[in-house]
């Protein structure tokens, strides 16, 4: 074993998840040496080891492969050395390009040209893909964000999904007093309920097919909770203000425009090559459909306040924990999650 080894969760190819020791992937010049002390698994992780890309597809619109050999793991914390000193940090998963017409319009959560922890993207050719499910990492100056004493490293992986869902809340235009529908009650549409409340939403109600999220979710403090699929759940005439979705299925979208009030906004985070049959008529009165795709930089030290003022809570949502050596058994529970009853999968070094 090298000094520079680490233990890391590499997808070799589609379907092959392998743990090994190799040599930590550079990110460049400046770079910031991490020490993992907590990685989630992602949805879209289980997608990756399926063969599917789907940063690309929410991102660019089409389903780009995977070069072989990516580290997974972008929902993750750990310490850096400042000044001879230890931090605790979150990770602010990707970097994008600065220059680009998305990146000059303060947009960058749709540059093309990111390069982003755990996701494959943007590096070129390299042995090994940097990811966050490592013993240590490499992320770049200015993207490690410290945070306070009191939020635990369990807690702070929920950083990503949390900046992906305060973006999701403004596409959604949720303010004070919105009426707010929540199509998925995963960790992401988990989050947007509690951002939503955060900001002063009248109601917040929310469906999924599975009890365990709607269990959950009344832990939570939610009450007006639907298990169901969303061609149920969304009413005609319902009047939400906002509705996020984070199924996307053709049946809710083909009905949500009905459910929205006048004015009413449908945000999608999930997002399929499927067609739709839409009548342009269910969008009058100023409706509008459109998709959030990831997060801007701005929206992860939002994440990390509300995390640290305890608006939004996370603790309830980890169901299961492993040691990074495990991590073939952790996703397959997490591929049978309603078998297993898990919900948030936190990996250990």
């Amino acid at each position: 074993m090298k000094p520079d080894d680490a233990l890391s969760v590499i997808l070799a190819a589609p379907g092959e998840l392998r743990v090994d020791r190799i040599p930590v992937p550079s990110v460049g010049p400046g770079a910031v040496r991490v020490a993992m002390r907590a990685c989630g698994i992602c949805g879209s992780d289980l997608r990756y080891l399926a063969g599917e890309n789907p940063w690309a597809l929410h991102t660019l619109g089409e389903n780009l492969g995977s070069p072989p050999n990516m580290v997974l793991g972008h929902e993750v914390a750990g310490t850096v050395t400042v000044d001879g000193r230890e931090q605790r940090v979150a990770i602010l998963a990707y970097r994008a390009c600065g220059e680009c017409p998305a990146c000059r319009a303060g947009r960058e959560n749709i540059c093309a040209n990111v390069q982003h922890i755990g996701h494959a993207t943007g590096w070129g050719a390299m042995d090994y893909y940097p990811g966050g499910m490592a013993e240590e990492f490499e992320v770049w100056p200015g993207f490690a964000f410290p945070i306070p004493d009191h939020v635990s490293f369990d807690e702070a992986t929920f950083l990503d999904g949390l900046a992906v869902a305060i973006h999701a809340c403004d596409r959604a235009a949720v303010a004070a007093g919105s009426r707010v529908a929540i199509v998925g009650l995963g960790p992401i549409g988990m989050l947007a309920a509690q951002v939503a409340r955060s900001r002063g939403a009248a109601t917040v109600c929310g469906c999924d097919t599975a009890p365990l999220p709607l269990e959950l979710a009344a832990g939570l403090g939610f009450a007006d909770l639907v298990q169901s699929d969303a061609e149920r759940f969304l009413r005609p005439d319902a009047g939400y203000d906002a509705i996020i979705d984070t199924v996307g299925a053709a049946g809710s979208l083909a009905r949500a425009p009905s459910s929205l009030a006048p004015g009413g906004t449908l945000a999608l985070l999930s997002i399929h090559p499927e067609s739709i049959s839409l009548p342009t008529v269910s969008l009058s009165a100023e409706r509008t459909i459109t998709s959030a795709a990831n997060n801007r930089y701005a929206d992860f030290p939002q994440a990390i306040d509300l995390l640290s003022r305890g608006e939004v809570r996370v603790a309830p949502l980890v169901t299961h924990r492993f040691p990074l050596a495990q991590a073939a058994k952790a996703f397959d529970v997490m591929a049978n999650k309603e078998r297993e009853k898990a919900y948030k999968i936190v990996l250990h070094p």
